[in-house]
C-alpha cells in the first residue's frame, strides 16, 4: 500500500471525525458501557453515536438500532458484541461503507479451532469489501491528540497517561493496559496508542510506517509476540528506525512458553535468535522488561542522544557512586577517570577531602554549588571527556536543595549532553522527583533502571541516527 493511502487508511482510527459504538450499554459494569464512558470522559469532540437495539438513549446520547440506521457513514465503528454475530455485523459495517473498524470483542484463533473459523471469515471480508480492521481480540485505540479512548479499562484503575511524544503499538492490551498506568506514574507522555490484537488486518507494519510520517510520535514503542510479514515488518523497522527512535520489548522468547503465547492471541512465537537479529538489522532498539520499557521510552522522548558511551558519576556518596560505576560497566559503558590535575583543579573549586576521580564523591559536606562546579569544569567547559551524566540524587543529606534542578538543567542545555537522575524508591525521593521533572529532566527511581537506560541511550548513538527530527 502506498504511503499516502496508509496514512489516511490509519488517520481514521486515530483522528476520526465521528464514531459509532456497537453494542454499547449504560447498565454499570458492562463493557459497553466502560467504553462509550470511556470515549466521552477522554473529551471525544466528535460526533457519537451508540447502537444498541434495545436501548433509546445512553449518557444522553440517542442511540440507534442498527448501523444501518445511522444518519451518515461515521469515520470509524468500534464494535463490542458477542464474536458469533461480528461476521454478520461487519457485512452491515461494509453495506454502509463504514471503511475502519475496531473489533474489540474476542473469541477467535485464541479460542481453538471454532475462533479459527470465525477469524478466517472475518479475514475474507476485510479482503471482499476493502476494509481496514484493528482487532479483533484487543483495546483498540487511545489517542491523546484526537482525545479518543476505545479501551474498555476503568479510568480509576487504569490511569490515563499525560500527552506528549511517544506512540506506543501493542499486540497485547493488557500490556499495553499496565504501560500506560505506569507511564501516568512516570510522568511520561503518550501520543497515541493502538493495540490489535490478533492482526486479522492492521498490524505492526502499518502501525511504523504510520509513525514514522506521524508529526506527534518523537518515539515509538513497540511490543511484540509474533511477526507474520518478516521482510514487510523488516522493511517498516528500518525506515522508521531511521526517522525516529523505536524501543521494542519482545515477550515469548523461550520455547516453553511458546503455547501460552499461542493461547494469548493465537500467534506462533518463532525463533528469537531471528527476531533479535531483525531487531539489530533494522536499528531497533531492544529492551528486557516492561519496566525497561518505559524507562528507555521516557530517556529517548526527553534527553539528547550522546555520542557515545562515557559516562561521569557525580554524587554525594561513595558506595553508591561505587555501585552506580558496577552497573554502568556490567552494562558496557566506560567510566573514564579524572587526571590528577584536573582532580587537583576540582579539589580548589569543591572540597579538599572529596574523591574527584570517577565516579565523583563531594560527600555529605558537599553542596548544589559544589556539583555545579564540577559539572562546569568537567562537563560543560571541557565536552570532549564525557558522553553523558549520572547524577545522584539522594535526599536525606543537609546540603540537598532543590536548586540542584535548575543546575543540571543549566548543565545539559550548555553541554548538549544527556544528564540523568539516579536516585531510590524512597517515599523522599518520589516527593523530590518533582524538582527534576518539572524542568525535563528524568528521574529513575533505582541505580540499575538508571544505568540500564544509559546503555539504552549509548546505543542508539552508536547506531548513529542523527537525521531524526526533533
Amino acid at each position: 500500500m502506498q504511503g499516502n493511502k496508509l496514512q489516511e487508511d490509519l488517520d481514521h482510527f486515530f483522528n476520526p471525525r465521528s464514531v459509532s459504538v456497537v453494542g454499547a450499554s449504560s447498565s454499570p459494569g458492562k463493557l459497553g458501557t466502560l467504553l462509550l464512558q470511556n470515549i466521552i470522559e477522554q473529551g471525544f469532540q466528535g460526533t457519537l453515536f451508540p447502537v444498541n437495539p434495545s436501548l433509546s438513549e445512553a449518557f444522553g446520547l440517542r442511540c440507534y438500532p442498527s448501523i444501518s440506521s445511522l444518519p451518515v457513514v461515521p469515520d470509524l465503528s468500534v464494535i463490542l458484541i458477542p464474536a458469533e454475530k461480528i461476521a454478520s455485523s461487519v457485512q452491515e459495517h461494509a453495506k454502509k461503507g463504514i471503511k475502519n473498524i475496531i473489533v474489540i470483542s474476542a473469541g477467535f484463533k485464541e479460542i481453538g479451532p471454532t475462533g479459527k473459523s470465525r477469524e478466517d471469515e472475518l479475514q475474507s471480508l476485510v479482503k471482499e469489501y476493502g476494509l481496514r480492521l484493528v482487532g479483533p481480540n484487543c483495546l483498540g485505540i487511545f489517542d491523546n491528540v484526537s482525545r479518543l479512548d476505545t479501551f474498555f479499562l476503568p479510568r480509576d484503575l487504569i490511569h490515563r497517561p499525560m500527552i506528549g511524544g511517544i506512540s506506543l503499538a501493542s499486540q497485547s492490551g493488557s500490556f499495553v493496559g499496565h504501560i500506560m498506568d505506569l507511564s501516568e506514574f512516570e510522568h511520561l507522555g503518550i501520543a497515541r496508542v493502538i493495540t490489535y490484537g490478533n492482526k486479522v488486518d492492521v498490524d505492526e507494519v502499518d502501525a511504523l510506517n504510520y509513525f514514522a510520517e506521524d508529526s506527534r510520535t518523537r518515539v515509538v514503542g513497540l511490543y511484540i509476540e509474533d511477526v507474520k510479514k518478516g521482510r514487510e515488518f523488516l522493511a517498516a523497522s528500518e525506515r522508521c528506525a531511521n526517522k525516529k527512535p523505536v524501543i521494542v520489548l519482545k515477550t515469548g522468547k523461550h520455547q516453553e512458553i511458546e503455547h501460552a503465547v499461542t493461547s494469548h492471541t493465537g500467534a506462533i512465537a518463532g525463533s528469537y535468535t531471528a527476531y533479535n537479529s531483525a531487531f539489530r538489522k533494522a536499528g531497533l532498539i531492544e529492551v528486557d522488561s516492561e519496566t525497561a520499557f518505559v524507562d528507555a521510552c521516557k530517556a529517548v522522548s526527553s534527553l539528547p542522544i550522546p555520542k557515545g558511551k562515557r559516562v561521569l558519576i557525580l554524587g554525594h556518596a561513595g558506595g553508591i557512586g561505587l555501585t552506580m560505576a558496577d552497573l554502568c560497566l556490567s552494562c558496557g559503558l566506560e567510566i573514564p577517570e579524572l587526571s590528577d590535575d584536573l582532580s587537583d583543579l576540582l579539589k580548589e573549586k569543591t572540597l579538599y577531602f572529596a574523591s574527584l576521580k570517577n565516579p565523583i564523591d563531594l560527600t555529605a559536606s558537599g553542596t548544589d554549588q559544589h556539583a555545579q562546579s564540577v559539572l562546569d569544569e568537567i562537563f560543560v567547559k571541557r565536552r570532549g571527556l564525557y558522553d553523558m551524566c549520572i547524577y545522584l540524587a539522594l535526599w536525606g543529606l543537609p546540603q540537598s536543595s532543590d536548586e540542584i534542578g535548575e543546575i543540571l538543567k543549566d548543565a545539559r542545555q550548555k553541554s548538549g549532553k544527556p544528564i540523568l537522575v539516579g536516585t531510590l524508591e524512597g517515599e523522599k525521593c518520589l516527593e523530590k522527583r518533582e524538582v527534576f521533572e518539572s524542568l525535563g529532566i528524568p528521574v529513575f527511581l533505582s541505580l540499575e533502571r538508571t544505568a540500564k537506560v544509559a546503555k539504552v541511550l549509548s546505543s542508539l548513538g552508536e547506531e548513529k541516527h542523527k537525521t531524526w527530527k526533533s
